[in-house]
């Protein structure tokens, strides 16, 4: 399980990374939803750099119910 947590972490922040450096908010006075512009102009909500934070955060709960199933499995 600790395998698979350090892999939702690392594609978690990789995701992120790609998603700050890439996608470049959109400020409009007309439109209020948070929008970003991809590389090629194209319009696109923010929900790449949201599910980067998820995974992340996943990954990282599941290190530490790995760490603890390790704990109580050496008692």
């Amino acid at each position: 399980m600790k395998k698979i947590s350090i892999l939702l972490i690392i594609i978690g922040i990789a995701v992120i990374f790609y998603c700050l450096y890439f996608f470049h908010p959109l400020i409009n006075a007309v439109d209020s939803d948070s929008m970003s512009v991809n590389p090629h102009g194209i319009r696109s909500p923010q929900w790449p750099l949201f599910i980067g934070i998820l995974t992340a955060f996943v990954g990282i709960c599941f290190y530490f119910i790995g760490v603890g199933e390790e704990k109580k499995a050496k008692r």
